[in-house]
Parts: C-alpha cells; structure tokens; sequence
C-alpha cells in the first residue's frame, strides 16, 4: 500500500513539473501577401509558357484575391484565399473554362495546378508564381 501511494505522490510531482512544450510558430498568409505582380512558368505537357500576372484584393468579398491575365488568358480570374491555400473556383474567362488550386510556399513563391479548356481542348497545368 505504501508504495502505491509513493507512486501517486511521484506521478503528481511529474505531471506539476511539466511544462508546456514551445509550440513553433507556423507561416500564416493572409490576401495581402498575396499581392502584387508575379512572373509565372506554366508547364503543360507540350510547352513552357510564360507571362505575368497581376494580384489584388477583391474589395467586394473578405476572402477573395483578384487575379489579372491568370493563365495568360487576358481576363480576370477570382480565387479564395485561406491561409498558404488558394482555391480557383470552376469559372470563364474569355470563353475558357478554368479550375484549380494553389499553395503559397513563402511570400515570394505560388504553386498552381488547374486545368483550361476551351470549345475544343482541355490542358492541365502546374504554374510557379514568382514574385517579381
């Protein structure tokens, strides 16, 4: 019986002396860091691409980024930003269909995979955003 409780006396000790581990802080991205002008690489099966596209924040939703000449295609593109993830919405930008995701990897580099099709083709895409 007395080592039973000199065992329980022990383990309240152990569990008061804890502390609690340093927690590392993690890379939070907001829209604002998304901003600006980009230099993008897209790499389809058939070619490289490049161009420039310009970020924004939509002024008319809290949580989405305004995308200028996405995909090379001109227009404008609207996605969701949450944290380093980016979702592109299914949507047409003149006369292309284009949907997808992007990851934030650190506030100078973006990774894209969508897809664009148009009335005739379909193209899935992996796209690194530069920050220029």
């Amino acid at each position: 019986m007395k080592k039973v409780v000199f065992l329980m006396v022990i383990a309240i000790f152990v569990v008061i002396s804890c502390e609690k581990d340093d927690i590392l802080p993690v890379d939070t991205f907001t829209r604002a860091d998304y901003v600006g002008l980009w230099s993008c690489t897209e790499v389809p099966l058939a070619k490289n691409q490049y161009f420039d596209c310009e970020i924004k924040i939509d002024n008319n939703n809290e949580s989405n980024i305004k995308l200028t000449n996405f995909a090379n295609l001109s227009g404008t593109a609207f996605a969701i930003v949450s944290g380093k993830n980016v979702v592109l919405p299914k949507q047409t930008i003149n006369g292309n269909t284009i949907e997808g995701y992007g990851t934030m990897q650190n506030k100078n580099y973006i990774t894209w995979r969508y897809y664009v099709k148009d009335n005739t083709d379909s193209a899935s895409y992996n796209t690194n955003f530069n920050r220029k």
